[in-house]
């Protein structure tokens, strides 16, 4: 199965970062990245490449950036340079099997999600007064397929898993 997974953890306002980094420090979550990740193609926008800001152990690194001298400083690391080029990409590495995931931001969460079939998301419970949002899982497009409600660090989580509906689906909801 061809997968593109998006993965991002979330507040109850749907804020994603704040100040360029996330909100919260959670031990739990940033492990449950770690292996939704790992052994995949993982694609970035330039400024959160900058918040982690050095290739992570075994992932393919491509960082999105408009700016044509961008230099993420390790060799290892592929730049793409428009959203065309990065599409190309992920077709290759679709083609090769390869699982592609999608770490941020919001604006290439956006603009990748009609190709997405996965959204692994954290639910963080509260609002932490975030300045970078995504927007709310489409139902009509994707399905719930498992839930896990723990604590970190004394905060609710929640592990949301949704896939996309089959196009054409036979559920007719309404």
């Amino acid at each position: 199965m061809k997968t593109v997974r998006m993965v991002w953890a979330e507040d109850d306002k749907y804020a994603i970062g704040k100040d360029g980094t996330l909100p919260w420090r959670l031990p739990k979550d940033l492990a449950h990245f770690k292996k939704e990740t790992i052994n995949s193609t993982m694609v970035m926008g330039r400024a959160t490449w900058e918040s982690i800001g050095r290739p992570l152990p075994k992932r393919k690194m491509v960082v999105l950036s408009t700016q044509l001298d961008f230099d993420p400083g390790y060799e290892e690391v592929t730049v793409v340079h428009s959203l065309r080029e990065l599409q190309n990409l992920i077709d290759a590495e679709l083609t090769s099997e390869r699982l592609v995931t999608v770490a941020g931001g919001a604006t290439l969460y956006k603009s990748l999600m009609p190709i997405a079939t996965e959204l692994s998301i954290t639910k963080v419970a509260g609002d932490f007064d975030g300045d970078t949002f995504v927007e709310p899982v489409d139902n009509a497009s994707f399905e719930l397929v498992s839930s896990q409600k723990d604590e970190d660090n004394g905060q609710a989580i929640e592990f949301l898993l949704y896939k996309r509906k089959p196009l054409g689906g036979s559920h007719d909801e309404g």
